[in-house]
């Protein structure tokens, strides 16, 4: 096996702009994964590498729409490496469930690469490494934004390679940056021989957070939700419904995870533990039970067919490219919906002591408010998804945006009584509704074929929206003293996007039949 420090110089090197070769260091452990796969079954590596790339090939171009097969799936949908070392369609229940089961465990495995995960990191870093907030948040914001712009080409290789590898690849990914991250210290020591001891601290921070963003944040949740989304069709906001609010329960106990093994390991051998998981226990167990989509296994979604009247509303006749989505006014109408719950979000978040402190209240008071958010976005999460299926998602869309209406007019009217609750309650339900959207709207309005572009594009867009907010934020309370005209600013993008909302149709609708 190649060193460490070869396989990331080598490989991070590699670009070709007709490609998604921006992320090659990932199709790179999953291409010394297929080698010590194949060596373990025998035979040449290169003969199994000419079957596999034929395989790839053939993968998901017959059936161009979702209808369900008639019966099982055709010899020219299945792949044979989808059956080993099981077939799924010999388990006694629909595989897809199982699917599900894995899906909210890769989510939940990409928490250290959340904020959620990084925030219990913050303190004790800023105090080992000895640099200031002001240091480690700019190292932050950077990797993020940095990251963002992989995000399309990563589902552009997700497409090429699927779920089960882009799975494999992206967890063993995040648990090498983690163990490199638990070393962050030695490196710094090492590169302050050859630069300023903060120069070589903070690039060091940049650099392994834009890596951590990728592989957790990024491609590792864009793997696991989108494989769910492939499984299902009728019942797919059903499947996106116990998803995210599995997820709700497992990101909600991390920090507390995080921080009491902090406190008895150090944040150092914390990383390291986290690192050594991923890698040799959770990488490997997604390798084995991750599948890219229900034909490849001979099955089809939802694990039977449905009747013409069922179908009416989650039926995909076309397979929409990358190019013909950025052309449609839903897209544009649910990505900069969501792209703006993102950035309230994390500004809200961010700075939620200096915003409830500036409304005459005690700041701590302002972490209250998470606890019945959560509750109130996991019964909307349940409830949406189960209506998903049955309802225009257009309509999802409008009552988001009313939501998040409602929770930037109480937050622009802070105060105890009625402005907190509108900000619980918006808040809840948009977070709800969030969730939903964000696994249905792009398998339902253009198809499977290029979820992982059309869902990468849209992701960027999140992501860079994100890594602004709290800066954004912080420069109007240094400009103005207050937030009021962020929240002002927000609540009039809301509403201006609620005259679009209604608009937003599912393009499947307007193809010829």
């Amino acid at each position: 096996m190649l060193p460490t420090h070869i396989l990331f110089s080598e490989s991070l090197f590699l670009f070709s702009p007709d490609s998604p070769s921006l992320v090659i260091w990932h199709y790179t452990l999953c291409h010394m994964a297929f080698k010590l796969f194949f060596s373990s079954l025998g035979g040449s590596y290169m003969d199994r590498m000419i079957f596999l790339n034929g395989c790839t090939a053939n993968y998901s171009v017959h059936n161009h729409s979702d209808r369900p097969l008639s019966g099982r799936a055709s010899k020219s949908m299945k792949r044979p490496l989808e059956q080993i070392p099981f077939n799924p369609a010999r388990w006694p229940f629909f595989y897809g469930w199982v699917i599900l089961f894995w899906g909210v465990v890769g989510v939940v495995l990409s928490v250290p690469g959340q904020t959620t995960g990084v925030s219990a990191f913050i303190e004790p870093l800023i105090e080992g490494l000895g640099i200031s907030r002001m240091q480690i948040s700019g190292a932050y914001m950077f990797g993020t934004l940095a990251s963002s712009f992989l995000l399309t080409p990563a589902g552009k290789l997700f497409d090429r390679i699927g779920a089960r590898w882009m799975g494999f690849g992206s967890c063993a990914a995040l648990g090498i940056v983690l163990l490199l991250l638990s070393q962050t210290g030695r490196f710094a020591t090492q590169l302050a021989k050859l630069m300023p001891e903060h120069v070589a601290v903070i690039g060091l921070l940049s650099l392994l957070f834009l890596l951590l963003r990728l592989s957790g944040q990024g491609i590792l949740t864009m793997a696991s939700r989108n494989m769910v989304m492939k499984w299902f069709n009728h019942h797919r906001g059903l499947a996106s419904g116990i998803s995210g609010a599995a997820v709700s329960f497992g990101f909600s106990y991390t920090p507390t995870l995080f921080s009491g093994m902090i406190a008895e390991r150090g944040w150092s051998g914390t990383w390291l533990l986290l690192g050594i998981l991923l890698v040799l226990v959770f990488a490997p167990l997604l390798l084995l039970f991750f599948r890219d989509n229900p034909e490849a296994s001979g099955l089809i979604p939802d694990g039977k067919a449905h009747s013409s009247n069922d179908r009416d509303k989650t039926e995909t006749f076309h397979q929409f490219t990358l190019a013909e989505t950025r052309r449609t006014l839903p897209f544009w109408a649910f990505t900069l919906t969501m792209s703006l719950q993102a950035l309230v979000l994390t500004a809200v978040t961010f700075h939620i002591e200096s915003i409830f402190n500036l409304a005459g209240m005690n700041g701590s008071k302002g972490f209250e408010i998470f606890p019945p958010i959560a509750f109130i976005s996991i019964a909307v999460t349940l409830l949406g998804g189960w209506l998903s299926d049955r309802t225009q998602l257009r309509w999802f869309l409008v009552a988001m945006l009313l939501a998040m209406a409602v929770n930037l007019f109480g937050l622009s009217r802070l105060a105890p009584g009625w402005p907190v609750a509108c900000l619980i309650v918006g808040g809840g339900v948009a977070n709800g509704l969030f969730g939903i959207l964000m696994s249905v709207t792009w398998p339902r309005y253009y198809g499977r074929e290029h979820l992982g572009a059309i869902s990468g594009l849209c992701m960027t867009f999140m992501v860079i929206f994100s890594s602004i907010g709290p800066a954004l934020y912080s420069t109007i309370l240094k400009l103005t003293g207050s937030y009021a005209i962020g929240n002002l600013a927000s609540l009039l993008a809301a509403l201006a996007l609620l005259g679009v909302a209604a608009r937003a149709r599912n393009p499947q609708r307007e193809q010829p039949s």
